[in-house]
């Protein structure tokens, strides 16, 4: 029997419904939907959140035989001990990024490793390579989506992402055409300052959008969709509606985007 399956019958023996067992985990329900279909596997702290709300063991979850064998003595350097604890203390966005790194160098030392024939280095080959969050969960041009802060993986910046960028994200819709496409990947400069009419990526009570910003004269919000067919899809939240708004940062593109006309008219 496979992960997911397994998943899947442990929670139905504990009567948790796909919702009730993600809340108690502290994951969206997409991502245990994933789980349960073998799409994806979760992280180290998922699995233990599991174990603790199934009220399971890590061999009953993963399925690992049990043998009577002596148990191996690990001993730790103070270094490797100060890591441990300081991973432990991190949030599930944390973690996540530790362990996508950790994975990304042991591939870098394995690949030292192995005999390499002589050639001659090319200077851009030599310099260090740099990695940023490449979020996978769409952002919204025009249709809401749950943000799944776990959803992510590091991707290599190469030439064409800009120098500025802290992160990408995967667009959803094409509220922002023509200058954003649905299933472009964008890049962001995260707390970068907004100006009338830049383009951000926002999240308002928990749903994420990729929108132009713009405060009318009595300071409302409005996040505005670039393409006049789906004005419908702009976001409004009054000044004192007490809604939770973030800017999440600044999406860098090539061309100034001008905000729309039909925002200004009648």
């Amino acid at each position: 029997m496979d992960f997911g399956q397994r998943l899947k019958n442990l929670r139905l023996e504990r009567g948790y419904t796909q919702q009730q067992l993600s809340s108690a985990v502290g994951v969206s329900v997409v991502a245990l939907r994933s789980w349960e279909k073998n799409t994806k596997k979760p992280a180290m702290d998922a699995l233990l959140s599991l174990g603790r709300t199934l009220n399971v063991s890590m061999d009953t979850l993963l399925d690992f035989p049990v043998r009577n064998t002596p148990k191996a003595t690990l001993v730790l350097s103070p270094a490797e001990k100060s890591l441990l604890r300081n991973y432990q203390i991190l949030d599930a966005h944390g973690k996540k990024a530790v362990e996508t790194i950790c994975a990304i160098e042991a591939e870098r030392i394995s690949i030292q490793q192995k005999p390499q024939p002589n050639k001659v280095i090319n200077i851009n080959e030599a310099r260090a390579a740099r990695y940023i969050p490449h979020f996978t969960s769409p952002s919204a041009a025009g249709v809401a989506a749950p943000i799944d802060a776990a959803d992510f993986g590091m991707m290599l910046a190469d030439n064409s992402v800009p120098d500025t960028a802290d992160f990408a994200v995967d667009i959803q819709g094409n509220s922002m055409e023509p200058y954003i496409h649905d299933g472009d990947t964008v890049y962001v400069r995260r707390d970068a300052e907004l100006s009338i009419g830049d383009v951000g990526i926002f999240c308002v009570d928990g749903a994420m959008y990729c929108k132009q910003y713009y405060l009318d004269e009595e300071r409302n919000l409005i996040l505005v969709s670039a393409n006049p067919d789906l004005r419908d899809t702009n976001v409004f939240v009054s000044a004192d509606s007490g809604r939770s708004v973030r800017a999440c940062g600044k999406v860098l593109l090539d061309v100034r985007v001008e905000l729309p006309d039909y925002l200004f008219e009648g």
